[in-house]
């Protein structure tokens, strides 16, 4: 066997010794086929909701991203879980013939009003990050933001941030436009209503995102 021979069998090996090494531990990674996993996550919540929905709950809600049309593909939507809500508003928003939002007309921020919000940012859970959220005991991931310290929200002590809907990712911006003072919602933003392929800061390409969100108030452009 000529050197040469020899020197392109050993670089064949080595190639596929780190091939396996890298597959092995790409299976073991924390965000190993993180788009599939997600594409599956957010669909078993679309599937709880739609339960809640059709069983009469009226603490969960399906809502159409405003730019999108496309009621087949569950991935237009923002599912919402209602934690607190003003009790002197009577009714919310609703899908009708599951293709099309209603806004029942009450006091809604607008996309250029200025929204005083405090939240809390979750990627979904994964195999080193799975922590319980309060008040509604579910399992959520890495922590990528918060306005509060603790596990459960304290409205005297929290960090409360003024932000124009129209400055944010598709699905929290749909969300403020369906909000009234006094909501406090869980919402689960498909990827594809949030930053689709791209990483920000330390939230991973294709994350579901999971916002606590609370509205305090919001000042509408004219005032």
């Amino acid at each position: 066997m000529s050197n040469l021979h020899k020197i392109l069998v050993l670089c064949c090996c080595i190639f596929a010794l780190v091939s396996c090494s890298s597959n092995d531990e790409d299976t073991t990674a924390e965000y190993y086929n993180w788009r599939a996993r997600n594409d599956v996550y957010f669909e078993e919540i679309y599937q709880k909701a739609t339960e809640e929905i059709d069983n009469g709950s009226e603490e969960w809600y399906k809502i159409m991203s405003y730019q999108k049309n496309d009621v087949s593909n569950h991935s237009n939507y923002i599912i919402v879980h209602v934690l607190e809500q003003d009790e002197s508003i009577d009714g919310h928003k609703e899908v009708i013939d599951d293709n099309k939002n209603t806004n029942d007309g009450l006091a809604c921020p607008l996309s250029v009003d200025s929204c005083l919000i405090t939240y809390r940012g979750n990627m979904m859970p994964s195999s080193k990050h799975t922590t319980i959220a309060k008040p509604d005991n579910i399992e959520v991931g890495y922590m990528f933001d918060t306005k509060w310290y603790g596990e459960e929200l304290n409205k005297e002590e929290a960090v409360f941030t003024n932000l124009t809907p129209v400055g944010s990712v598709e699905g929290f911006e749909t969300v403020l436009l369906y909000m009234h003072p006094g909501d406090r919602w869980r919402v689960y933003i498909p990827y594809r209503l949030g930053y689709k392929a791209s990483s920000s800061g330390s939230i991973q390409p294709y994350s579901t995102l999971i916002f606590d969100i609370y509205l305090k108030s919001f000042k509408t452009k004219q005032k």
